[in-house]
């Protein structure tokens, strides 16, 4: 069976709690720099199929891969409910190692999905294309901020192509050299932008579950991609609304004896996605008179325009659910529901 292992992950070195199958023999405790030939001598070290539980966090890919390719099992934990569940008064690498392996053995430890490396590679390209979006729109605010503090009218016209401002010449100072860069600057972010948008075309034409999802109005490459890629293998998910909890979009709920209160959305998940999901939700109102429009309209009229949105949403990420189950395109499911 093998031993069971906890590794509390840092940047530059790793602490590893070992807990072995003889009885009575001590835990062992493992500080190790984390280059490849250490962490391939300490992982060789371990009885073969040993069960491995590495706290999530923004560098385990490399840990992951490596731990796999020497035929062990890898889980990563959940640090939320992990933390919830066995808060300690000691806070210390050596005792956060070994409560991931103490939990694995008893099988307590709450876990995440690991996605495939294919996943793992197209996340990486929407977090990228979502930074260099981030940056154009703060190079946009600066330019508006420029003419805004000399009160002239700001006027940019294809801000998404090849921008071109009118009234630079009209700036003092140094104003009209940094909106001279500032547009130098847009012209490469929008052709990257640009670039990485027919890559994300590309992946989503390759993976039928995206190619359903944009079946959907209002629901482009970039939105079929991300829900894919984020969702991964949706029989792991028991109906519409685990999906929807696993994108943040239900609301708090607290209650007491008799007493339910209901908050706002807890935000949990892929915010990117979340947001993607928003946007392709009033996409697909103003495109079409289907489900997720009427459901919109009867929300908006009872509370209001921000729980409206949040709540076409949530339809839309039903009917995905649905298609991605199901194997259905957006007009089946249309068709289905009618029928019902």
């Amino acid at each position: 069976m093998g031993a069971f292992a906890g590794v509390d992950l840092h940047k530059r070195v790793s602490q590893m709690a070992v807990l072995w199958e003889q009885q009575g023999r001590e835990p062992s405790q493992l500080r190790f720099g984390n280059d490849v030939k250490t962490v391939d001598g300490i992982l060789g070290q371990l009885p073969a199929r040993s069960h491995i539980a590495v706290e999530a966090m923004g560098s385990w890919w490399w840990f992951v891969e490596k731990a796999r390719s020497l035929g062990h099992e890898v889980c990563l934990s959940h640090p939320k409910q992990t933390k919830a569940i066995a808060s300690a008064r000691l806070k210390s690498d050596k005792v956060d190692a070994l409560m991931l392996a103490r939990l694995l053995k008893a099988d307590l430890l709450p876990t995440v999905w690991i996605p495939t490396e294919k996943q793992r590679q197209v996340r990486e390209l929407l977090t990228h294309r979502a930074r260099v979006v981030r940056q154009r729109t703060a190079v946009i605010n600066e330019l508006e901020a420029l003419y805004a503090k000399r009160n002239i009218d700001f006027e940019m016209t294809g801000r998404r192509g090849r921008p071109i401002i009118s009234g630079a010449q009209e700036l003092s100072g140094y104003g009209a050299s940094i909106v001279g860069r500032n547009v130098e600057l847009l012209k490469v972010l929008n052709e990257q932008i640009r670039d990485l948008d027919q890559e994300l075309d590309r992946v989503a034409k390759e993976e039928p579950q995206a190619t359903r999802l944009m079946s959907i109005p209002g629901v482009g490459p970039l939105t079929a991609v991300a829900v894919c890629s984020s969702v991964g293998d949706i029989t792991r998910f028991g109906d519409a609304k685990k999906l929807a909890s696993y994108f943040g979009l239900v609301p708090r709920v607290r209650q007491s004896a008799e007493h339910e209160r209901r908050g706002h959305i807890t935000k949990e998940g892929n915010r990117m996605v979340r947001s993607l999901l928003v946007e392709a939700a009033l996409g697909n109102i103003r495109c079409s008179k289907d489900l997720t429009r009427k459901h919109y309209m009867g929300v908006l009229k009872r509370r209001g325009k921000k729980i409206a949105r949040v709540a076409a949403a949530r339809k839309l990420l039903a009917a995905m659910f649905h298609m991605m189950k199901d194997q259905i395109d957006y007009k089946e499911y249309v068709t289905r529901n009618s029928a019902q």
